[in-house]
């Protein structure tokens, strides 16, 4: 019996799919990639430190929603007693959505033989972008991480400082949040107002034999946390605070692993302290984002309502989807008018 090929990836109703974005310090890694025009996919954002966490491109390439985490409120650190360094959102999440797209179009190429749809891409961000769930710890963490680069890398680019001794700053910063998060083996979790801390995994002690030896293996089995979600497709986010808004709204349950969010980053910068040691010119320069507007360095005397323009309250309808299925289309376009031009 002929198995039919896979149109779609397998995904699970029961997960919620929560993503955000973290700033990486190198270009990801395209060895791997064994379909040429797939690393040059790749090689087009290679400047593009904004990485998604996690890389859900099974929900992006099949249309399905998932939740994007929002930070609780405007994020940024104070350089020094004149410049404050800020998050600008909508340029990070285009450039974060960007390079989710086209990881989506290389693992939906190399796993499934398909190409990205614009129907579903459209599909999935319409479905995402009004939801909202209560994920207080993951919003406060990613906050964190986002500062940890304001207060590493963008300060020592502003003070003409060593970026390499930065850089390790900055992943070791990170990679302690994380430690300290699976080390306490607990998360806050808030269902219908109410708060509790939950378990992030669960310890097992396994005992079996090995080649009539005795072996006994510590397990550590990811815990499924419920999570309250809201969709906020009817009335919208507006300049009410989330809690008066969120009040009176009917919500639903569904479930999340929030230890693959610490574990995985967690280990990308162990792996970026390791490559430190030696590989120092494949080091994405900080102006980059500076540049594009992703970061903001703006004066101190800013108030109050200055800073909600940088608010991440919004469903964000003005990210440019058909911008980037477009690059995507073009940088496909170049590969194959570079190969016909060399076998000719």
């Amino acid at each position: 019996m002929i198995k039919k090929p896979r149109t779609k990836f397998k995904t699970y109703k029961s997960d919620a799919a929560p993503f955000f974005f973290y700033i990486d310090i190198y270009p990801p890694d395209t060895s791997y990639f064994t379909n040429p025009r797939l690393a040059h996919l790749i090689n087009a954002i290679k400047g593009n430190p904004i990485m998604p966490l996690p890389m859900r491109v099974d929900r992006v390439f099949n249309g399905e929603e998932s939740i994007l985490i929002r930070p609780n409120e405007p994020v940024s650190f104070l350089i020094n007693k004149n410049l404050t360094a800020l998050i600008n959102p909508y340029p990070f999440l285009q450039f974060g959505i960007e390079k989710l797209l086209y990881f989506t179009e290389v693992r939906s190429s190399e796993s499934l033989i398909r190409s990205l749809s614009g129907q579903k891409i459209h599909q999935w961000w319409d479905s995402t972008k009004n939801l909202y769930a209560n994920l207080f710890r993951l919003e406060e963490d990613f906050s964190a991480f986002l500062r940890a680069y304001l207060n590493t890398m963008i300060k020592a680019h502003v003070d003409n400082e060593d970026l390499v001794n930065a850089a390790r700053s900055y992943c070791q910063l990170i990679s302690d949040i994380c430690k300290k998060r699976m080390n306490n083996n607990s998360i806050l979790s808030e269902i219908n107002g109410e708060q509790k801390n939950v378990r992030l995994y669960k310890i097992k002690e396994k005992k079996y034999y090995k080649k009539f030896n005795k072996v006994e293996e510590t397990q550590y089995h990811p815990e499924l946390i419920d999570i309250e979600i809201f969709d906020l497709s009817d009335i919208g986010f507006s300049q009410y605070s989330k809690d008066s808004i969120l009040k009176d709204l009917e919500s639903y349950k569904i479930k999340y692993i929030p230890l693959l969010f610490y574990d995985d980053l967690q280990e990308c910068m162990l792996q970026n302290l390791k490559r430190l040691e030696d590989d120092h010119e494949n080091l994405i320069d900080p102006i980059v984002l500076i540049k594009q507007n992703v970061i903001v360095l703006g004066e101190n005397e800013q108030n109050h309502n200055a800073l909600q323009k940088f608010s991440w309250w919004d469903n964000f309808v003005d990210i440019d989807l058909d911008n980037i299925l477009q690059s995507i289309s073009n940088t496909s376009d170049e590969f194959y008018e570079l190969y016909s031009t060399d076998n000719v």
